[in-house]
């Protein structure tokens, strides 16, 4: 007699009823979790223009590279700029290559006569050239030596090029 009587339902006969549970406080912060993450996916997505559609033209999400970092034209470009740039700031200097050594009692002689009289001097960038500072070098120093013409004349110029191949002769 203590059997519970059954309570009629519309559901097909054979099916098991499931208890619901109820919601806990993890759920409700799971809950919260996914709406945030969402809503920051959508954030991210708006910034990069990636929810803009076709017609508005599509932003680049990685950045350009300069291929004329190991180019040999662009280190040429480099040091053109880095000498109208140093003859602005009234700088004539030519660049060389060549042994870290102490300069001869002669080479200090020669740099000062140099320095004095015209303002010229030499800056060693190293030991032994590779493409791009021979390159960046060797365009630097061609439009140095224009204006060093421009200013001095091209027998000064001759004249510092001659000293500078015996002073230098593996720039010569």
């Amino acid at each position: 007699m203590n059997a519970r009587p059954e309570i009629p339902t519309a559901r097909p006969p054979g099916e098991v009823m499931l208890r619901r549970r109820r919601l806990r406080p993890i759920h409700g912060v799971a809950m919260l979790c996914s709406v945030l993450a969402a809503g920051g996916v959508y954030a991210l997505f708006d910034r990069f223009g990636v929810l803009d559609g076709p017609g508005q033209g599509e932003r680049q999400l990685i950045a350009s590279v300069d291929l004329r970092v190991g180019n040999p034209e662009g280190a040429a470009q480099r040091g053109e700029a880095l000498a109208r740039k140093d003859i602005e700031a009234g700088l004539l200097q030519l660049q060389v290559f060549g042994p870290d050594v102490p300069p001869t009692a002669a080479e200090t002689a020669r740099a000062k006569r140099w320095k004095a009289s015209h303002g010229i001097t030499w800056v060693r960038k190293g030991n032994t050239p590779t493409l791009l500072t021979q390159a960046f070098a060797s365009a630097y120093n061609r439009v140095m030596q224009a204006e060093i013409e421009r200013r001095h004349g091209a027998p000064v110029l001759d004249k510092l090029l001659h000293e500078q191949s015996e002073a230098f002769p593996a720039e010569g």
